[in-house]
């Protein structure tokens, strides 16, 4: 991982079959976009790898979650519904995000709505 911290230790817990992370086809666009950014693309570019790489890793990594449902519940950005919306269909037990407006909805249905380094604390608390 070009990444340290909590997202490296995501990355591995799902490459170890520890956790599966959900995404829909919309989130996956978004991650692409997001690595496209001048100052991301700009570090993993001097670490020797490619934006494909990386997307290569979010799919192998990813279970693809067919998205049905739509919703509007995060009104300051309704963009991000996206990511509630994956979460009824697949029937997540967390959702991980750095996002202001997804971190502040708390828990929607049965799914709580945590920071990278909250699921950490999570995960080591199960392990």
């Amino acid at each position: 991982m070009i990444w340290g911290g909590s997202s490296a230790d995501i990355l591995k817990a799902a490459e170890e079959g520890r956790i599966t992370v959900l995404v829909s086809e919309e989130i996956v666009e978004e991650i692409s976009r997001i690595l496209l950014y001048h100052k991301l693309s700009e570090t993993y570019r001097e670490a020797g790898v490619s934006h494909e790489e990386l997307m290569e890793t979010v799919l192998r990594i990813g279970k693809l979650v067919r998205v049905e449902t739509r919703l509007e519940v995060i009104r300051e950005d309704t963009s991000d519904n996206k990511f509630l919306e994956c979460t009824i269909e697949s029937n997540a037990d967390y959702i991980v995000s750095g996002d202001e407006h997804v971190l502040k909805v708390g828990r929607y249905n049965r799914t709580e709505i945590v920071s990278a380094r909250q699921f950490i604390r999570l995960l080591d608390d199960y392990s």
